[in-house]
């Protein structure tokens, strides 16, 4: 990843540029023109940093949304009921988040979505279901794994159509997928 101060502060004007559109208008009416005037960047430099739109969506998603969930395994060294609660509460704040900044366009991405947090929880489960597990067999492990991350999204997903006792169920939740 690129820590050059300019580089990081031309990126995150992009994408916040972009997150203010969606929030705006559905992303197909949006125009790399528009990001750039909302950047305040010229096109030279929006490309010289992506491609298109699509790898800023992208880029958008992986390294300054999701990224998001994956906080609580900072500080974690083995499986534990805060890395589950931490994380549990970063997703359900993550669509949250979605939601509130990018109505027109939070149902289009959520399958995306879905699949990027997935596929990366699995990674950074695993060693720590490792740990833990009681099977010989890498097979189990990895069902184990598969099976704590789905619920932990759907337990996500449950708890954001709550109106209310969202700190209990999260709570409750998290003690159900530890077991």
């Amino acid at each position: 990843m690129q820590t050059d101060p300019r580089i990081i502060r031309t990126r995150k004007s992009v994408v916040d540029a972009l997150l203010a559109l969606m929030s705006e208008r559905e992303i197909e009416k949006i125009t790399v023109k528009d990001i750039t005037e909302k950047a305040d960047v010229n096109r030279a430099t929006f490309y010289h940093h992506f491609k298109d739109k699509q790898a800023l969506l992208n880029y958008t998603l992986e390294e300054h949304l999701i990224r998001y969930c994956f906080e609580p395994f900072n500080d974690a060294d083995s499986f534990s009921r805060e890395l589950v609660l931490g994380v549990l509460e970063a997703i359900v704040e993550l669509h949250d988040y979605l939601e509130g900044h990018c109505q027109l366009n939070f149902q289009k991405f959520l399958l995306d979505i879905e699949q990027e947090i997935k596929s990366a929880l699995i990674k950074r489960f695993l060693p720590f279901v490792k740990q833990t597990a009681n099977h010989f067999s890498d097979d189990y492990t990895l069902l184990e794994t598969y099976k704590l991350v789905g619920g932990l999204y759907s337990s996500a997903i449950a708890i954001r159509k709550a109106s209310h006792y969202r700190s209990q169920l999260i709570s409750y939740a998290t003690d159900q997928l530890i077991k």
